[in-house]
């Protein structure tokens, strides 16, 4: 058997994965990590089994790709801070003029003589003045309500999405699956999520085999509509068609 060894190149496409995977899940242990990464990055030939020794011999790389996404989520979660704004300068108050006052009395005269016009004149009776104001008033009288109760039984609720649980992804391969079918409300857990957290009941539940263990799919074997992936993203996506062209046959 071959021996493989990585280029410069795939262990540049290695650690960027990496990286990736740290921003979503910080806490999966190298060795996982290691593994996740070649899966989603390398093709099967160029996979080398993921030992203890070949941890401690990449152990710089994992390291520095740690750092990279340490550094990616602290410029996230740095607060950004408002821009100043300069105060206006003080206007300087202009005095007064002869001519300034006798425009104010003007003005104070006039409306004082309108307010007196206008509390002389009698009340206007008000005429509906389009057919819609006609129309709304004439619902009221007939069934006792405002019109706005005929709009709220037109209103149609909108078609639920369906909702598909996959439990072994990575954060790289979720934000793959999700744009791929953005009309099915997706659910997400690693292989760790699904054990600690509680039982999520979906319409669907699909279990990546390859990247979880036997606790995992004893905990969700009796779910309905269980599918089983011995595969990557690529084969999930295959999956999913299969699944979902069926529902709209």
């Amino acid at each position: 058997m071959t021996r493989v060894v990585w280029t410069n190149i795939e262990k540049l496409a290695l650690k960027e994965c990496m990286v990736d995977i740290c921003c979503v899940t910080p806490m999966m242990g190298n060795k996982d990590l290691l593994q996740h990464a070649q899966a989603e990055v390398l093709p099967y030939e160029r996979r080398q089994k993921i030992t203890d020794q070949k941890v401690f011999t990449h152990k710089a790389m994992i390291n520095e790709a740690r750092a990279s996404a340490e550094k990616r989520r602290s410029k996230v979660l740095k607060p950004v801070e408002p821009p100043k704004v300069e105060p206006p300068p003080p206007i300087e108050p202009v005095a007064a003029t002869i001519g300034d006052l006798f425009e104010q009395l003007l003005e104070a005269v006039v409306d004082r003589v309108m307010a007196k016009i206008e509390a002389r004149r009698p009340a206007e009776v008000k005429f509906p003045d389009t057919v819609s104001e006609v129309a709304a008033a004439r619902y009221e009288e007939l069934f006792g309500g405002p019109i706005e109760q005929l709009n709220k039984l037109t209103i149609r609720p909108k078609p639920k999405q369906p909702t598909v649980l996959v439990v072994g992804l990575n954060g790289c391969q979720m934000e793959t699956i999700r744009n791929y079918k953005p009309g099915i409300d997706f659910t997400f857990a690693t292989a760790e999520q699904a054990l600690s957290l509680r039982t999520m009941v979906k319409d669907h539940t699909i279990l990546m085999t390859k990247f979880i263990n036997h606790s995992v799919q004893g905990k969700y074997r009796k779910h309905p509509n269980l599918h089983y992936c011995n595969g990557g993203v690529s084969d999930l996506k295959h999956l999913l068609h299969i699944v979902f062209h069926k529902e709209t046959i």
